[in-house]
């Protein structure tokens, strides 16, 4: 039996054809708001535009947002696969296509033909790190590669040898949190757990693993850490979807 993915059972799901058109359909009368970024580059750095469409099924008219100069020339996100998400009905939806620019029109469009996904906004997703995700945590003078990152805590191992320095309930302030290219200043913690590893025969192999939650985090470094993990999120599960597409067609 194929072992189910946690994380994607509770955040994302791929959203169906009618429900997509709906939703689309909604959008564009409501004027509703989509931020798009490039490829490789960070959500923080998105433009938005106004959903001002939804024709023949698939085609999403957009008009930007931005100032004056904005309209004088095209975006340069034009003719590129981005990343596209809006939100509608307290749910995010998210997908990724090339950006096209109508000149009679002065407006853009996106064929929406890739597959869409939905998340509720507020889910507290677990981002594993992976040769695309690294995460690094500071913890007094001590820099370690994190497991994994959510909104509320992550976790990393030492040496057998070193467990004592972070007994179960220990607090430290003043820690410092990396996501690829993003910092965060978190500003207390807990150890909230330490467990021994084992390795792939279920043998212990001198490897303790330490889980640490975050504590009153502030509302703007939570935010900004939220977006982040979501956004590495969304990248990873466009990069496991073009893979297997490219593993089918060989």
């Amino acid at each position: 039996m194929k072992k189910k993915d946690a994380n994607k059972k509770h955040y994302f799901s791929i959203v169906e054809t009618d429900k997509v058109h709906s939703v689309l359909t909604c959008c564009a009368k409501d004027g509703l708001t989509a931020y798009l970024w490039d490829q490789g580059h960070k959500e923080s750095e998105l433009e938005e535009y106004e959903i001002a469409g939804f024709e023949n099924s698939k085609k999403l008219i957009l008009k930007s947002k931005g100032g004056f100069l904005s309209k004088l020339s095209k975006s340069k996100l034009t003719d590129k696969q981005i990343y596209i998400k809006f939100n509608y009905d307290k749910f995010q939806y998210f997908t990724y296509g090339v950006l096209n620019y109508n000149k009679e029109e002065k407006s853009y469009f996106i064929n929406i033909i890739r597959e869409v996904y939905s998340s509720q906004q507020r889910t507290n997703y677990r981002l594993n790190a992976n040769n695309f995700v690294k995460i690094q945590f500071k913890l007094e003078d001590e820099v370690y590669d994190a497991h994994d990152i959510s909104a509320g805590g992550t976790s990393f191992s030492l040496p057998e040898a070193e467990k004592d320095k972070y007994p179960e309930g220990q607090i430290f302030k003043s820690c410092m949190l990396r996501l690829n290219k993003d910092k965060f200043e978190i500003p207390e913690v807990k150890v909230a757990k330490i467990w021994p590893d084992k390795d792939a025969g279920g043998n212990l192999n001198g490897i303790f693993k330490v889980g640490i939650a975050f504590i009153d985090v502030p509302k703007r470094v939570e935010e900004d850490l939220f977006i982040s993990i979501n956004g590495a999120a969304r990248a990873e599960e466009v990069r496991k979807t073009m893979k297997q597409k490219k593993l089918a067609n060989q």
